[in-house]
């Protein structure tokens, strides 16, 4: 009898619904319902049974659309003892002081989506109802700063903003309380693929500009701000990670839970029947989590014969998928940053 899989990351989409209209947004068919609280508490069962350390993600759609259901999951995390990381990944829009003071309070880590300085910002996240999406995300990020609540930042990077990405670094020191910078390169599911990734000259390009215009900003503020992708290099570096160690569906340990209880192997294949690992009443099949890894690491054949491989650690597969084997600007980034951990300039 096989084993049930081990969850190391849990995702929970609270809700498909949001009150943004973003461009590329990939989950913009997924179920449009909010999760019922009993099948979020079902799901992170199926994940703390294992007594192991695992990340929880609440997303969406926008996830504090559902905020009774954040506060239930909490709450049942702490009451249950689960080793949990709990992280919430939202365009802020939706922050009050007392949702801010929740999150303090309950050590909840916070990403926020933000693709620029507000004009190149606005040009791909779009309030439904017109107004500027930047407005009402910086607005939220400030009632985080007021709470001394420290964020990220997720910036997604097409084409269309790739040449002004320096203006994200430009926007987390103005901010005042981003404390790290991850770089989503364009994924072309959902209404992504209306879009055009960025051309990988332009990534690496980009990508320099940041790091340089960080180092700078440092020394005249004292802050430091982490880049998430670079953090991946120091810590396969320091043997602290492993090869496609941030996949976590290749080694099916990822369960990614829409609101109607069905579970995938990543957030960016939901929908997709090839990827459906069961549901949160009968949990993950073991057998169709296992032919999931095993497909996504068979897709990944090229990286894993790359020389930077033991280095970058890695590609996505959901970039990669219907892009002829690679791509490009993913292997772009990754390399670029992997010459700033060398010390070889770039």
């Amino acid at each position: 009898m096989t084993a049930d899989p081990v969850i190391r990351n849990l995702i929970l989409s609270l809700t498909g619904t949001c009150n943004y209209a973003c461009a590329y947004c990939y989950a913009a068919y997924h179920p449009e319902e909010r999760m019922p609280v009993d099948t979020a508490l079902k799901a992170t069962d199926m994940a703390g049974k294992s007594g192991q350390p695992f990340i929880l993600q609440f997303t969406g759609g926008e996830p504090l659309l559902a905020f009774p259901v954040i506060q239930a999951v909490t709450e049942h995390v702490a009451a249950k003892g689960y080793p949990a990381i709990i992280q919430l990944q939202t365009n802020a829009s939706l922050m009050t002081d007392a949702i801010a003071e929740y999150l303090k309070h309950h050590k909840i880590a916070v990403g926020v989506s933000l693709d620029g300085r507000p004009p190149v910002n606005d040009s791909l996240r779009k309030m439904k109802n017109g107004n500027s999406a930047s407005e009402a995300t910086i607005r939220g990020i400030r009632l985080l700063a007021a709470k001394k609540v420290p964020i990220g930042l997720t910036c997604v990077v097409t084409d269309a903003n790739v040449k002004a990405l320096p203006g994200i670094v430009q926007m987390a020191y103005y901010l005042g309380n981003v404390r790290q910078i991850g770089f989503d390169l364009l994924r072309c599911q959902g209404r992504g693929t209306a879009l055009h990734p960025a051309a990988p000259q332009d990534v690496a390009m980009a990508v320099a500009q940041c790091y340089a215009l960080a180092q700078q900003l440092e020394k005249a503020t004292g802050i430091h701000i982490l880049f998430s992708q670079l953090e991946k290099i120091r810590k396969i570096a320091s043997g602290k990670a492993c090869s496609f160690g941030q996949c976590y569906a290749m080694h099916g340990e990822e369960a990614y839970v829409t609101s109607d209880g069905k579970i995938y192997a990543c957030s960016s294949l939901a929908g997709d029947p090839a990827f459906l690992l069961g549901n949160v009443q009968d949990g993950m099949d073991p057998e169709r989590t296992k032919q999931a890894g095993l497909f996504i690491a068979e897709a990944m054949r090229a990286c894993k014969e790359c020389p930077h491989l033991s280095v970058c650690g890695g590609g996505c597969f959901t970039r990669w998928q219907g892009r002829n084997g690679k791509a490009e600007e993913e292997c772009a980034m990754q390399q670029t940053f992997a010459k700033i951990y060398l010390g070889q300039g770039v």
